[in-house]
């Protein structure tokens, strides 16, 4: 074999190294530097810029590890979370699975929902996210309260009346703060939701936090009671009562 044949056959078997996909050990070593939120940022920058080169399925779900901390600096951390969400944008569809393994598996889910919302366009984006909110309500039981809070935050400003369908299942969590996200998110879909919020008004008679909150949410879209009104007016918390038509107000 003369020199030139080896020089290319070692040029040619080095592209394709740097061409093949990254081994987990090299995806799991750049994720400890992606997600160390002590010491200058440029380590964390790299590290993103590098598993974004890869750019496989594996490396794209490891970049969003990032969101899972946050660093010291807040202004930085913020920088460095928008630079994510840019870049799986950049990334598109091949993006999309990494970000929705993500959102049913963590907690951290408000930048990745982000960034779905500007890769699909509303109508592919909507089923994307019920289907989601549809598999988290169905392992409700064995789901962290802190993700599905987390999860139906993150779906403020995206909310249709199919989202909110699926949210009406969160009405009833056993943990507060689940209930409460579900009836901040749900209210975006308008006077349609009124009467399951009633409903659940109801069904808070040990729950102070949910009622109260139900209230605020009753007197700031001005829906009014109409078809609960005794029963309503019977349990409302202190420092709300009923107007003659029939609407929440504060004292």
């Amino acid at each position: 074999m003369s020199v030139v044949s080896l020089c290319d056959g070692l040029f040619m078997f080095d592209f394709l190294k740097r061409g093949s996909a990254p081994s987990q050990k090299q995806i799991e070593k750049l994720v400890k530097r992606l997600t160390e939120p002590g010491g200058e940022n440029a380590p964390r920058i790299e590290a993103a810029e590098k598993l974004a080169e890869w750019s496989t399925p594996e490396s794209l779900y490891a970049l969003l590890k990032r969101f899972t901390i946050s660093s010291n600096v807040i202004t930085q951390d913020i920088e460095e979370k928008r630079m994510v969400v840019r870049i799986l944008v950049e990334k598109g569809n091949d993006a999309v699975e990494p970000i929705l393994r993500f959102l049913s598996s963590h907690h951290n889910v408000e930048w990745p929902v982000q960034a779905l919302s500007e890769i699909l366009p509303h109508q592919e984006l909507v089923p994307k996210l019920v289907e989601i909110l549809e598999k988290v309500a169905a392992a409700s039981d064995f789901t962290p309260p802190e993700h599905k809070a987390d999860l139906i935050r993150a779906m403020r400003g995206h909310v249709t009346p199919e989202i909110a369908n699926v949210l009406r299942q969160f009405l009833t969590d056993d943990d507060d703060d689940v209930r409460i996200s579900a009836i901040e998110a749900i209210s975006e879909a308008g006077e349609q939701v009124r009467e399951p919020l009633l409903e659940a008004f109801l069904a808070a008679n040990d729950r102070p936090r949910i009622r109260i909150r139900i209230a605020e949410m009753l007197a700031d879209r001005e829906w009014p009671v109409k078809g609960f009104r005794p029963k309503i007016e019977e349990t409302l918390p202190e420092g709300f009562h009923l107007t003659a038509k029939g609407f929440v107000r504060r004292k």
